[in-house]
């Protein structure tokens, strides 16, 4: 559902209060209808969702007045404190939620939320490269072939989420995707101009591997469930030599939410193995409950695409909140998406 008729929703009232709707906010496609129906089933409330296409437009929603229309978001984890600063998520009740116990010890206290009070863990997975091995001709292993004009192998889409192109870009060029020297940003700015000219434009993660799979490009920065997903053996991914993204799609309760206890108790519920489980399979990215992992498909959890092995894993790193100094990422952002 698009921004401008998500406005009209909140014109119409959606508040807290006159809500008979558990209302969630989330990437497309990104739940399975028996889950959805599982909890009406259990709770006898019927549960809206509503979907954003990039993280800005998420974030756009929230400042709008979202904060008062929906009982639970996912959003990126890099986002969480910046929202808890601005006033628009709240410290969730830890005692609604007993089956946090059910998460692997990775996802408890974690650097986008050290106390682990604001947000509750839904997936997980990596940003790479994906491309179409068929048509490359060659096994790649370097953002280079977004960012040298002699190492491009053919078509390529940058994607459209500006922490992840961004960091990819400072990657390539030596330096941590959250660093914030001057020097750096002004580096990864000249080469993301240089980048878009010779790209086919910026897309997500769903429509890069859609159009890939089209052969309208042959390389692409995307997610590693939306190349599972895809289940077509033309297609690759690598994290690079230079490094990827470990990010952490959360849930988290905005501070003025309409039926705040059956929030967490849809939180909860999600944390329940079995229901775990099946959004993993459905979504084909990890899941972050532990005691799910002998219910999900073998063929996902041995999957080195989607459960990285320990050597893949230093490779990663998180996206920081960045405070004031993410002003700096934005600015550099719109201008790219503006010129």
């Amino acid at each position: 559902m698009g921004l401008v008729l998500l406005l009209g929703i909140f014109l119409l009232g959606v508040v807290e209060g006159s809500a008979t709707a558990l209302r969630l906010l989330i990437w497309p496609d990104y739940i399975p209808q028996e889950v959805v129906q599982g909890f009406t089933a259990q709770e006898g409330v019927e549960v809206v969702i509503d979907t954003f296409e990039s993280p800005e437009e998420a974030l756009a929603i929230l400042r709008a007045g979202g904060s008062k229309v929906y009982s639970v978001v996912v959003i990126p984890d890099c986002y969480v404190l910046e929202l808890a600063r601005e006033g628009l998520i709240a410290p969730l009740d830890l005692e609604l939620i007993p089956y946090r116990a059910n998460l692997d010890p990775l996802f408890l206290f974690p650097p986008y939320d050290p106390l682990g009070i604001y947000s509750v863990p839904y997936l997980w997975g990596t940003t790479g490269l994906a491309y179409r091995s068929d048509l490359v001709g060659q096994t790649l292993d370097s953002y280079a072939v977004l960012f040298d004009p002699k190492k491009q192998v053919g078509p390529f889409l940058l994607l459209d989420d500006m922490r992840e192109t961004m960091g990819a870009a400072l990657r390539f060029l030596g330096y941590s995707a959250n660093t914030t020297r001057p020097e750096a940003l002004e580096s990864a700015k000249a080469l993301l101009f240089v980048a878009k000219r010779h790209a086919r434009g910026f897309a997500s993660s769903t429509e890069a591997i859609e159009r890939l799979l089209t052969g309208e490009v042959v390389v692409a920065l995307a997610y590693s469930g939306d190349v599972v997903f895809a289940s077509d053996p033309r297609l690759s991914y690598v994290i690079p030599a230079e490094g990827g993204t470990l990010w952490v799609d959360v849930l988290v309760i905005p501070k003025d939410a309409p039926l705040r206890e059956l929030a967490h108790r849809f939180i909860n519920y999600l944390l329940v193995p079995e229901v775990a489980a099946a959004v993993s399979n459905y979504t084909r990215y990890a899941s972050p409950v532990a005691a799910a992992l002998p219910l999900i498909d073998p063929e996902l959890s041995l999957n080195p695409t989607v459960f990285p092995p320990t050597e893949v894993f230093t490779r990663l790193e998180y996206l920081l909140d960045l405070g004031a100094e993410l002003k700096i990422y934005e600015e550099i952002w719109q201008a790219l998406k503006a010129d």
